[in-house]
Parts: structure tokens; C-alpha cells; sequence
């Protein structure tokens, strides 16, 4: 069964936190969340004032962070802005890398992205963080393209695209036919 970690962050986006975790539970795989610097300790306030309570309130104390399959960054203008400024998420996503698993990130998270550092690679992200990416030497894709997959990077821009992004983790990890097991139930779009 594949596993993924799915950070959160007070100011996290809703959609972009809930669909991914929704999904690939939908496609079998074991999903953990986990909270980053949470102002009251045990939940996350999200962009919207929505309360979300993570599996694991710190990551910075969790035992096994970097044993996942995925790890999984959403965006939120606020919540991105405190993966920056979080040392162990940094080294997570440097940790996650070096050892070739998959990272996903959407909207402003890709900022988490760049922050890392390490091999540059084509991404996406919400327009609005589009210019401090490119600054950085990023290659930023086509405004057209709603995921972008380079290696074992998966960027997308925001709410709108969480399901399309989401359906790509599960096809980098598991394959098509998996993708296209659960998107037919969901009533998904042949195109999102």
C-alpha cells in the first residue's frame, strides 16, 4: 500500500489540503497529515477559517516523516509562507528528493519548493507567486498546463486544479488504471 504525508499549516488552502487526502485514500493508499507550527497546537486554521485537525500535530516531532512515498505541500498564501520559514519542512522536501521519492505541491506551496533549493526542474504554481519562482532561475510551465510533472517534482496551480493534481499522484505512484479506477466514480471530467 503506498503512503503519503500531506503537511498543513494555519492559512493552508481547504480544498487543496482535503482533496488530495480524499483521494488517494480513494485509491488505496495510507495518508498521514501532519501540522506545521500550529498556532493552538492542535488544529490548523485554514485560509477560510475551516478547522482542520491533523493526524499528527508537529511534524517536527513525528517519528518516521521521511519514511512516506509522497510527500505533499498545499498551497495557502499563509500556510506556503510558513513551510518557507520551516526549517524541517525545508530539509524534508531536501530529504525527500535526494532519495528520489515524489513531492507534490500546489498554488503557493511551490514557493516551499524553490526555498529547498536543489535541482531546478519545470513547475507551476497559483500566478500570484509565479514572478518570485521565476527569479529564482525556475523554469515556470505554459500558463495552460495545470500539473506539471518534471521527474519526481508534481506542481499544480490551485483549487481549481486539486482533483487533477491529486489524480497525478496517484498515477505517478500506483499507474493509470488506478487513476482511472477512482476518477470514473467521482464523475470526473474526461478533461478537468
Amino acid at each position: 500500500m503506498p503512503t503519503a504525508l500531506l503537511l498543513i499549516a494555519d492559512g493552508s488552502e481547504e480544498i487543496e489540503f482535503v482533496t488530495p487526502y480524499d483521494v488517494l485514500t480513494r485509491a488505496g493508499f495510507s495518508v498521514k497529515s501532519a501540522g506545521v507550527n500550529l498556532e493552538n497546537r492542535t488544529h490548523a486554521v485554514c485560509s477560510r477559517n475551516v478547522r482542520i485537525l491533523p493526524d499528527e500535530p508537529a511534524v517536527q516531532t513525528m517519528v518516521g516523516a521521511t519514511d512516506f512515498d509522497v510527500l505533499i505541500l498545499p498551497g495557502g498564501g499563509p500556510g506556503a509562507k510558513t513551510f518557507c520559514d520551516t526549517p524541517e519542512v525545508l530539509d524534508l522536501i531536501r530529504t525527500y528528493r535526494a532519495a528520489g521519492k515524489v513531492v507534490a505541491f500546489i498554488c503557493a506551496a511551490t514557493t516551499a519548493l524553490v526555498k529547498s533549493g536543489g535541482d531546478k526542474v519545470k513547475v507551476t504554481s497559483h500566478p500570484s507567486v509565479k514572478a518570485e519562482i521565476e527569479a529564482q532561475g525556475w523554469q515556470y510551465a505554459d500558463e495552460e498546463e495545470r500539473v506539471v510533472v518534471d521527474r519526481e517534482v508534481i506542481t499544480s496551480r490551485g483549487p481549481g486544479t486539486a482533483i487533477l493534481f491529486s489524480l497525478t499522484i496517484v498515477e505517478a505512484l500506483v499507474g493509470k488504471g488506478k487513476r482511472e479506477e477512482i476518477a470514473g466514480p467521482m464523475i470526473c471530467a474526461s478533461t478537468l
